[in-house]
């Protein structure tokens, strides 16, 4: 079967959807996986076969455009606004038409180059990540089904719709328009590789996958290949924040979280990426601290006690897999949904980033936090608990027989 790849151009996107590409192409499939141009090198590191389709839009920009960049910097959101949207406000409502609108813009950018590559290779089955809409707009333009891949955060993703209902954006509308094809308002059917110890409950057309960890490709550095002992804290912020906010925030935020694991545990691993480890070269880190730069998250976070981390999806549930106690500290209401259905479960704690890093002894409180993770038994336990649910669920191989199923 051929089966067709399409992801938003950015790695945290794509990462998400490579164990489940590589089992297709593993299960004997023909596999191609279409993104902007700027997304190839990520694409092809992966050992997948990748196409550039469209052209590469300035994300930054996009993202930190005045009617977007609030989503970066927001307060707490009702709980639970993912499954109970009529909690939220129109101001909140707004910001994520304004989400699903820059969306909108990036399928257009990808949508011609998208369909003629479609028209050609004729795929009977288009899976994508579940805010690229030029996904589903070319699945109904070759009346293929289209599979919404999510990547780990609880809670369908819907910002193409009007208020997160049933309606979609005009925006959303004008691409199936341009192509002469009917509106599809729901995918053939959701992946949701989420943990069942956080997810939501979600209908009959959701296949749940266990999450199997891809953080990017790197060597195992030797010094993890030897036992350590004592206690080892992984602090790590993703590359998101870095790369559409600048990054002057989100260093002091390191350096502080850095520090306060520096007073309790006897390692501390700062995982980041090159740009942020030469942001932090300005002021030495404690004696305790070791910089890895481009390590995968799934080579290191098993050998740790607790990760400390922005709340991202891919790092939320690579320590989750990894049955590992997690601090999350968050400014977005996507990720701060994984931290509040996280500490939910007892297997982490939660903090919003503007009122820790309001406070002037901002160190004292996140110690505080690592401590009592790190001395209270039962946050380890329940983190090991979250780990044994998610080794029930389907693997990305068991999962494809079933995708494909549905095409036939």
């Amino acid at each position: 079967m051929r089966i067709l790849f399409t992801t938003f151009p950015w790695h945290s996107h794509h990462f998400p959807m490579v164990p489940l590409e590589s089992a297709a192409l593993a299960a004997g499939h023909e596999v191609r996986v279409a993104s902007t141009p700027g997304l190839m090198p990520v694409v092809t590191a992966s050992g997948l076969p990748g196409v550039p389709v469209g052209q590469d839009v300035d994300l930054a920009s996009l993202s930190n455009d005045r009617s977007r960049a609030s989503w970066h910097v927001q307060r707490r959101w009702p709980e639970d606004w993912p499954v109970h949207p009529e909690l939220l406000d129109d101001t909140q409502f707004a910001l994520i038409e304004n989400l699903g609108r820059m969306q909108a813009l990036m399928a257009s950018a990808m949508l011609d180059d998208l369909l003629d590559l479609a028209r050609c290779w004729q795929p009977e089955l288009v899976v994508h990540d579940a805010v690229t809409l030029a996904g589903p707009v070319v699945a109904a333009a070759l009346g293929v089904p289209n599979v919404s891949h999510l990547w780990g955060t609880p809670g369908l993703q819907r910002i193409e719709m009007h208020r997160l209902g049933d309606e979609p954006l005009p925006e959303y509308a004008e691409l199936y328009e341009r192509v002469g094809a009917p509106v599809r308002t729901e995918p053939t059917a959701w992946v949701d590789p989420s943990a069942p110890g956080i997810r939501y409950p979600v209908g009959p057309t959701c296949r749940q996958m266990r999450y199997v960890p891809y953080n990017g490709p790197g060597l195992l550095p030797d010094w993890l290949l030897r036992k350590h002992s004592g206690s080892r804290v992984c602090v790590t912020w993703g590359a998101t924040d870095m790369a559409l906010r600048g990054g002057g925030s989100v260093i002091d935020r390191v350096r502080r979280c850095v520090e306060a694991a520096a007073e309790v545990a006897d390692e501390v691993v700062v995982a980041v990426t090159e740009q942020t480890a030469q942001a932090l070269g300005g002021a030495p880190l404690p004696a305790r601290a070791r910089v890895a730069v481009g390590l995968p998250l799934h080579l290191l976070v098993p050998s740790c006690d607790l990760v400390v981390h922005h709340g991202g999806a891919g790092t939320s549930m690579t320590a989750a897999g990894a049955g590992v106690r997690q601090l999350l500290i968050t400014t977005r209401p996507e990720p701060t949904v994984n931290g509040t259905r996280l500490a939910a479960s007892g297997a982490a704690r939660h903090l919003m980033a503007d009122e820790v890093f309001a406070d002037p002894d901002a160190v004292r409180v996140l110690r505080a936090e690592m401590d009592r993770l790190l001395s209270d038994p039962a946050y380890g336990a329940a983190a090991r608990r979250l780990a044994d649910g998610m080794r029930t669920q389907p693997t990305p191989a068991e999962l494809v027989a079933d995708l494909t199923n549905l095409a036939r």
